[in-house]
């Protein structure tokens, strides 16, 4: 799968850093992708967070299956842990966060220190963190794009009165299984250059074939017929005038192209990861 390390150093120091972070923070905001719930957490949070307000976002619910983010909403509950949906693209999810947050303020408020809320927001890269923080804020006072990795720094931010937010460095996991990261990297968590695209872009479909998902692929790319993942691959090349010389696929665009509908929401709602039974 992988073309390289794609856990650099830096991201273990950034698990150091967040250690750190961690004495000055009122609530611990982890922001999971919604469509690989298990595969975009770092299991090394649940020792860091013990004991700590925390919440869960599972980000990007408009791209995930509304019936088994659901699942995993109950699944947190039962393992003890506040999760909700949320999307920045929904004012619905954007109102229930808030109502949350301005519970929070209140908390504070009414407390012994009486000073503002401070929260950090930690998850993999290209999570939506700066995103989500832009959208708070009405101002782009951080960089934002779908390059994972591009919030280099940390900073302070207010992002509405009684309310102080650290921002942080996406943290990947350090180990996965080959389907787990094949997942982070169909997602973008994983740069361009540390993977084989061509090699996510045919699991990818092959996901939606086990979950008779196909229709999808259809709506998007149309002149497809039903079959394995290479022939489908093919088809979308041919379809989309991904060509080379000779009318023979480029399969490094198709692959690009596939993974950039993706991560963009153009292929449906598709979740690739259901909760432990």
């Amino acid at each position: 799968m992988s073309k390289g390390q794609w856990y650099p150093g830096n991201m273990s120091r950034a698990i150091n850093q967040l250690r750190q972070d961690l004495k000055a923070i009122d609530l611990v905001i982890e922001l999971l992708d919604a469509r690989i719930p298990a595969s975009s957490r770092n299991p090394a949070f649940d020792e860091l967070f013990e004991g700590r307000k925390h919440l869960i976002l599972l980000h990007k619910a408009d791209r995930a299956e509304e019936e088994i983010t659901k699942l995993w909403l109950d699944y947190y509950q039962k393992t003890g842990l506040k999760a909700i949906a949320f999307s920045v693209q929904k004012k619905r999810y954007i109102d229930n966060l808030l109502r949350y947050l301005k519970q929070q303020e209140q908390n504070m408020l009414s407390g012994r220190l009486k000073r503002p809320l401070r929260m950090i927001f930690v998850g993999i890269p290209n999570v939506g963190k700066s995103t989500l923080i832009n959208l708070f804020v009405h101002k782009a006072v951080t960089k934002t794009g779908n390059r994972p990795g591009i919030t280099r720094g940390r900073q302070w931010i207010r992002i509405m009165p009684g309310m102080e937010l650290l921002d942080t460095p996406g943290i990947l996991r350090p180990k996965n299984t080959e389907d787990a990261a094949r997942a982070l990297a169909a997602v973008g968590a994983i740069p361009a250059g540390q993977i084989d695209r061509q090699d996510i872009a045919l699991w990818l479909i092959e996901q939606y074939l086990e979950k008779d998902k196909f229709n999808l692929l259809f709506q998007r790319y149309n002149d497809l017929c039903p079959g394995e993942a290479g022939r489908i691959f093919e088809q979308i090349g041919i379809s989309q005038g991904c060509l080379r010389a000779e009318s023979k696929i480029d399969a490094e665009r198709t692959a690009a192209l596939l993974l950039r509908d993706f991560q963009g929401g153009a292929l449906g709602r598709i979740t690739l990861e259901s909760p432990p039974q």
